[in-house]
């Protein structure tokens, strides 16, 4: 079969949609317009599922540019509405959960709303994932599209602690004797984007992205883990389970048009929620985690930026109180370290 026959026959797409109260219509629309353009090559508009998560000033710019792909194609994507804003997790969880119940399909698509992800990568994204089940990776696939650099599309601060939280994942999870299987992700010799929303999964890695963000919210409803787990948490779990990852490298924006869902203001929360999470999860010992998380923080340039070394500093103290519940060892001097 022609791979966009494949394509047009076996996968759905979902779409988490939020966008501030700050942001007029039109610009929603437009990036509406931008996620959804030709779309139709190679995923039916019925099989897609746009899923705004709690926003009413979305709803509106939502059904009008679902109407415009009606309009050319005769079929319209869904519109699911949440009442309740849990966020970018609760909203990916959802969509899967709609087409995994109410659709016959094998593929699953996850795209932000922001038009960042270009629909001219997902047939490369399609293909990765065939190959690599075929090659013998079987069921437990998934494939992310990655960024060939963070930096530029985050900002030097959040490509920094990104590129340290997708190494301490890989070696937490190497710690507790569950070694990742890297080698269709780790072609450049970088550690994967893990963190990276455009994703391709087969119904399996589909499934734990639900069950493992609801299982994990139940477990901690304070924790808000909706807000900020939403490529973490499902990673971690799948990897967990011997799951291969294989990665497409996609275009990007230059910079974000937003940084959607959960803000990146607080960045010691930010990414030290997702830290201390890790070794709550892994019942990692301390003194373990913090060999691996300093020295993955050693490697960072951040602390040579006006108030990088006071964030680091700050995500050691978060991550210690959450994950541990106690302050922090003394970082090791800047010079030597950080």
């Amino acid at each position: 079969m022609v791979l966009s026959a494949k394509m047009r026959a076996e996968l759905g797409m979902t779409v988490a949609v939020w966008y501030p109260e700050s942001m007029a219509p039109q610009v929603q629309l437009g990036l509406l317009r931008r996620t959804l353009e030709d779309v139709e090559l190679f995923v039916r508009p019925a099989n897609v599922c746009l899923v705004v998560d709690g926003c009413p000033q979305a709803l509106g710019p939502a059904r009008q540019a679902a109407d415009e792909v009606a309009s050319r194609c005769g079929e319209a994507p869904l519109v699911h509405v949440e009442e309740e804003n849990r966020g970018q997790g609760g909203a990916v969880a959802r969509g899967l959960e709609l087409l995994l119940e109410e659709r016959d399909l094998a593929y699953f698509c996850t795209r932000d709303s922001d038009g960042d992800h270009d629909i001219y990568d997902l047939p490369q994204l399609f293909r990765r994932q065939v190959e690599v089940e075929a090659a013998g990776g079987g069921e437990r696939v998934f494939c992310t599209g990655v960024r060939a650099d963070l930096h530029r599309p985050m900002g030097y601060a959040r490509g920094e602690l990104e590129e340290v939280l997708n190494e301490v994942t890989v070696q937490a999870l190497t710690a507790t004797g569950i070694v990742p299987k890297l080698a269709c992700c780790r072609v450049y010799g970088h550690y994967p984007d893990f963190q990276s929303g455009y994703k391709l999964h087969g119904r399996w890695s589909a499934q734990e992205t639900v069950s493992s963000l609801r299982e994990a919210d139940a477990a901690e409803p304070g924790e808000k883990v909706l807000r900020w787990g939403v490529q973490f948490i499902p990673t971690v779990e799948m990897l967990r389970q011997g799951a291969v990852p294989a990665v497409v490298y996609r275009l990007t924006y230059d910079q974000q048009p937003q940084s959607s869902f959960e803000g990146y203001d607080d960045l010691p929360r930010a990414y030290g929620c997702q830290l201390a999470w890790l070794f709550r999860r892994l019942h990692l010992e301390p003194g373990r985690a913090w060999a691996m998380l300093d020295a993955a923080l050693a490697a960072v340039m951040l602390c040579t930026t006006p108030g990088g070394r006071e964030t680091l500093l700050s995500l050691r103290e978060y991550v210690a109180r959450h994950a541990f519940g106690t302050q922090a060892p003394p970082a090791p001097p800047r010079g030597a370290m950080f």
